[in-house]
């Protein structure tokens, strides 16, 4: 029982040090409908920033699209100093209803904390509509 006592404390100080250096998760949306501005291709999903590793991350599932092509969407931030920062994050679809997206980025500018979402387009496949 006396030997269990500090390898308890050591697993609760490391389980404290990794929650404290993850860094806190930001939603930019959080399991809603999201469909491009003529409502061609729309998911329901989940897009957050975690600040500490800088990464953003888009878990989502399709469920309107016209085909396989390329999925933006145009996230807009700003620094400290009020330096607008804009982010690509795109993500290249098959277009079957129901497909999975699970996609990561890390995006430029390490300063930027505040993300939001401009804008949502999608890109169809040209060579998929020319048969």
């Amino acid at each position: 029982m006396r030997g269990s006592l500090p390898l308890l404390l050591g697993a609760s100080a490391l389980l404290l040090l990794t929650v404290a250096l993850a860094g806190p998760r930001e939603y930019l949306f959080q399991d809603q409908r999201i469909c491009d501005g003529d409502e061609v291709f729309c998911f329901r999903g989940t897009l957050s920033y975690h600040s500490n590793p800088r990464l953003l991350r888009l878990r989502a599932r399709v469920q309107k699209a016209p085909g396989p092509g390329l999925l933006r969407i145009r996230l807009a931030g700003a620094n400290v100093q009020g330096h607008r920062r804009v982010a690509p994050f795109e993500v290249r679809v098959r277009g079957h209803n129901s497909e999975i997206i699970n996609h990561k980025m890390i995006p430029d500018y390490p300063d930027t904390y505040g993300w939001v979402v401009e804008r949502v387009e999608f890109v169809a496949d040209e060579a998929y509509f020319q048969h």
